[in-house]
């Protein structure tokens, strides 16, 4: 198996699973969101690192809009 897959899956388990609110607009216990991550995770690894970067910029961006 690819490592790139298999860290793209614990990627998923582990927001999925995840205790801390790190980032609040990513639902915790919530499948769509897990795997939205992993593929997030993959894509970025498999092609091109500098997505992941990019991931974390829109996160922000998004938390900072949805928190008064």
């Amino acid at each position: 198996m690819n490592d790139i897959l298999i860290v793209s899956i614990l990627c998923g388990i582990f927001i999925y699973n995840r205790k801390l609110d790190n980032y609040k607009v990513i639902p915790r216990k919530n499948l769509y969101a897990s795997i939205l991550i992993g593929l997030w995770t993959y894509i970025s690894f498999k092609y091109n690192i500098w997505f992941v970067i990019l991931g974390l910029i829109l996160l922000n961006v998004l938390e900072s809009i949805t928190d008064p």
